[in-house]
């Protein structure tokens, strides 16, 4: 296995009200701006026809990990490996959230559902398409004579 590091370039920011960890209910209902660096706001065109984005974003402000851990934080609840949790503590501190859409302008995007930090980096957004991203999706993929319609 090659446990060489590489580079990823961040292509924005997150912007919120949470500047430290607080309850992950809390900040997904909260608004958050995804600012887009402007060298890449051709790469936005087309996005305001996507109600739900997948947000991929580094947790800069993780500190290190343990293979086992309570889900949630949560004591009462068993140990299991990190990988069956959504903990932010991980061998590679990347965080995956779907987003719901409420306004694209130029190359900010104002999201609810996002529980990212303030400042947090950017790697990548992806539309969340039913077809791909869903279990109803895979099924209907089985059929070949499927085709999704065009976001």
């Amino acid at each position: 296995m090659n446990e060489e590091p590489f580079t990823i370039i961040p292509i924005g920011f997150v912007h919120s009200d949470f500047g430290e960890p607080a309850d992950p209910k809390a900040m997904r209902c909260s608004l958050s701006t995804l600012e887009i660096d402007e060298k890449y706001l051709p790469a936005l065109s087309g996005i305001e026809r996507f109600r739900h984005l997948f947000v991929i974003y580094h947790i800069h402000r993780a500190l290190g990990y343990d293979l086992l851990v309570h889900p949630m934080g949560d004591e009462s609840i068993p140990k299991r490996g990190l990988f069956a949790t959504r903990t932010p503590r991980r061998p590679n501190p990347i965080g995956l959230t779907v987003v719901e859409v409420l306004n694209v302008e130029a190359n900010k995007i104002t999201v609810t559902g996002l529980d990212a930090l303030d400042g947090s980096p950017i790697l990548d957004i992806k539309p969340y398409e039913e077809h791909f991203d869903s279990p109803k999706g895979v099924e209907a993929e089985r059929d070949p004579d499927y085709r999704p319609e065009d976001s």
